[in-house]
């Protein structure tokens, strides 16, 4: 086995008996061995139990009793996410010695699906620090440039995915958590909605926002990994009306130019689909990012002032000094900006009277080199992600072209809440139509 193969490709050959799940995980261990001392994308490998759960699926199948396209699929698992009987670190001192006796219901879903679990996913500290070098481990490195950002939080589950040490991952979208690292690091990325997953057993960092997502090669893995089937064929977008929210990347917070013709050619190209596309206004980036940043920072706030009150120097510089500015939202703060976040939604919502999808920038452009990722960049830049969060709409990332380093651009797509299936299946046709996706880092 030469390349990791994606994982729908991997759960039609294993049922075919074309693939043996033993072999696929020994093959995705062997690219952990390979690569990851260069990458940091585990903090902790689990390949003992990755082997015997393999070694399981690889009997049951055999026996006739395959539970599904997850059942021998090895899948990583964000570092805030419990797994029984392994560490739980959100890369923080403060988790020291923390063993989780009980299984996320995101993880225990998988494990019931049959699915491998290779390890915990580095991320940022309690998935809001910067890149971060201390215990208990390294930041993740972009695969397409080691020197670059491979985007936070959920930054190991990108990069074990576009490597292949993983076919899927599990992880976490707060502000884009899941999102911005699949659009840096060229994979899928896909927030449902916020009831879609259980997030029992996430350390949260913030309760109102927090969503369970997952990262994949492709929306069709991703649509594996929450237990949706969009295999059946390819979906015709004739008539499909898609509005593009062009003042977040050209007025509200200007892409490069890169990643504006990317997204301009993406728009295009769904018009050779047969979309309807135009133009539609919403509210003001920043107003979606105040918005969310009050409610993130006070609720925040709120999870971990006892620690921040008793031992403060457990957490690392850039947390702490991030955690802190939740101290300042008054309860007024912080209710105004719920009353505007519900009238923010229902605006939002409103505009899927007249359209069936949203596109817009995920991320301003290429990866930025690691060593130039601000502490405060969450305060000097308004996300690109954080609008969809705030809203609690299905948002899918997809990498929609290269920039002049080499390195991936994206966009994301956004549905109605309550019809993330057309937006899986509009995103599998652009990808069945166009080539990105099918591009590996050369590492």
């Amino acid at each position: 086995m030469q390349d990791t193969p994606s994982l729908s490709e991997a759960a039609r050959a294993i049922r075919a008996g074309t693939l043996s799940p033993v072999a696929l995980t020994e093959h995705c261990l062997g690219v952990v061995e390979r690569l990851d001392g260069r990458l940091n994308a585990f903090v902790t490998l689990t390949a003992s139990l990755a082997r015997q759960a393999a070694e399981e699926a690889e009997k049951e199948i055999r026996a006739g009793r395959w539970r599904g396209p997850l059942h021998g699929i090895p899948i990583g698992i964000k570092d805030v996410i419990d797994v029984a009987g392994v560490p739980t670190t959100a890369q923080s001192r403060q988790l020291d010695g923390y063993v989780p006796t009980r299984n996320a219901s995101a993880v225990q879903g998988l494990l019931d699906a049959g699915a491998v679990l290779m390890g915990k996913l580095t991320t940022h500290e309690f998935a809001f620090g910067t890149p971060k070098w201390g215990p208990p481990g390294p930041p993740a490195r972009n695969p397409w440039n080691l020197e670059r950002f491979a985007g936070g939080s959920s930054s190991g589950a990108a990069v074990a995915t576009a490597t292949g040490m993983v076919l899927g991952a599990i992880g976490t979208d707060t502000a884009g958590s899941v999102r911005s690292p699949a659009a840096l690091c060229g994979v899928a990325g896909f927030k449902p909605v916020r009831a879609r997953i259980d997030a029992s057993g996430v350390f949260p960092l913030a309760r109102s926002l927090d969503t369970v997502g997952c990262l994949a090669r492709t929306t069709e893995d991703c649509a594996a990994l929450i237990g949706v089937d969009i295999s059946n064929g390819i979906a015709d977008l004739a008539g499909l009306r898609i509005g593009v929210i062009r003042h977040f990347h050209e007025l509200d917070a200007p892409a490069s130019d890169d990643a504006i013709a990317a997204i301009d050619e993406a728009v295009a190209h769904f018009r050779t689909l047969g979309c309807r596309v135009e133009d539609v206004t919403v509210a003001p980036l920043a107003e979606w990012n105040a918005v969310g940043m009050v409610t993130l920072l006070a609720e925040a706030f709120n999870q971990h002032e006892p620690w921040l009150r008793d031992r403060p120097e457990r957490y690392g510089e850039s947390l702490r000094d991030a955690l802190l500015l939740g101290a300042g939202v008054q309860a007024a703060d912080y209710l105004q900006a719920l009353e505007h976040r519900t009238r923010l939604a229902a605006a939002l919502e409103a505009t899927f009277q007249d359209h069936d999808l949203l596109l817009a920038a995920i991320q301003p452009g290429e990866a930025a080199p690691l060593d130039a990722i601000s502490k405060w960049g969450f305060i000097e830049r308004p996300s690109l992600g954080i609008p969809f969060n705030v809203s609690d709409h299905p948002a899918l990332s997809l990498c929609c072209g290269f920039g002049r380093l080499g390195l991936p651009l994206a966009f994301q797509l956004v549905g109605r809440r309550a019809d993330e299936m057309l937006l899986l299946r509009a995103g599998h046709a652009y990808e069945a139509s166009t080539p990105w996706h099918s591009r590996r880092p050369g590492i």
